[in-house]
């Protein structure tokens, strides 16, 4: 089981005018983390718990609820299934002057929404040395958002 807050500080160049008309912000954000794994010789199983949430206004904010199933099915290769469930409220960055239906359709603009489902299935194949896994997933893994930890 892992437990992790972090707290920090976000920066937002927008190109056009937001809901909040908006062009540019800096902003406090925080975020807790509950995270339980477990590894068995048939494979692995685990599950995510996050709140998120802007510092100026707590009513801007995302739960999302994660869970993966990994099954063994021989030495290095698994089938791996996921999804997570989201109720979302933190989408500052959506632009006031609408979308349109080619930027929805190219995935170029985002729509407002309050919830996201998501699932996915995949085969994963493993191979080398077993102990070349030294990296901490607890710390996040990167591509945040300028997050300080303490």
């Amino acid at each position: 089981m892992t437990l992790l807050y972090t707290v920090g500080v976000a920066r937002f160049d927008y190109e056009e005018m937001t809901l909040f008309e908006k062009t540019e912000e800096t902003t406090g954000e925080q975020e807790l983390t509950l995270s339980l794994s477990a590894i068995q010789p048939w494979g692995s199983v685990s599950t995510s718990l996050e709140g998120f949430t802007f510092l100026h206004d707590l009513k801007q904010h995302r739960i999302e609820l994660s869970g993966r199933l990994s099954f063994r099915l021989v030495r290095g290769l698994d089938f791996n299934m996921g999804g997570s469930v989201a109720r979302i409220k933190d989408q500052i960055y959506l632009s006031a002057e609408g979308v349109s239906e080619e930027e929805i359709l190219l995935q170029r603009r985002q729509l407002g929404t309050d919830f996201r489902i998501d699932t996915n299935f995949s085969l994963s194949y493993r191979f080398g040395s077993i102990f070349n896994n030294v990296v901490n997933p607890r710390m996040g893994g990167g591509g945040g958002r300028g997050r300080f930890f303490f």
